[in-house]
């Protein structure tokens, strides 16, 4: 397919590497639940809700494998689609946090540290930066391809 040789190599093994990073995640978000709630988010779990917070972070890891064997998979299968997904993860991401901030802007502020958000952070930036080199590279092969 002449459109998914002109998306640079570097987008599918930028996802691989994602992908990879999300089964880390996936296994910190539900095999080592309670240390990862205790010890990195930094959740109170002394109240009524510790297992509700719990299942909401396991729910979030299993999600995490999801898109971990996805991202592997279109990394090694589907290059213009694993660039979509770069563009699209941080996106859905940006949704998401307005989503959650409007939601909870009336309650008390938490007193978690979400130890994980910084490496998120990163994550996205990195989805995204990739997403725009790619797309540059791309339509910089395609219009050396037309001259």
């Amino acid at each position: 397919m002449k459109t998914e040789k002109s998306i640079p190599v570097f987008v599918s093994v930028v996802t691989i590497i994602l992908g990879c990073y999300d089964l880390l995640r996936g296994f910190m978000h539900t095999i080592v639940l309670n240390y990862s709630a205790k010890n990195i988010a930094v959740l109170d779990l002394s109240t009524s809700t510790a297992s509700d917070q719990l299942r909401l972070l396991g729910a979030f890891g299993i999600s995490n494998f999801e898109t971990g064997v996805v991202l592997i998979l279109i990394g090694f299968y589907a290059r213009p689609i694993a660039l979509a997904m770069l563009g699209v993860i941080p996106l859905v991401y940006l949704i998401g946090h307005y989503g959650i901030s409007t939601n909870i802007a009336s309650y008390a502020t938490s007193t978690a540290n979400w130890g994980g958000a910084p490496w998120l952070v990163v994550y996205l930036c990195i989805s995204a930066a990739t997403f725009i080199a790619g797309v540059i590279m791309m339509r910089k092969k395609k219009s050396s391809s037309h001259s």
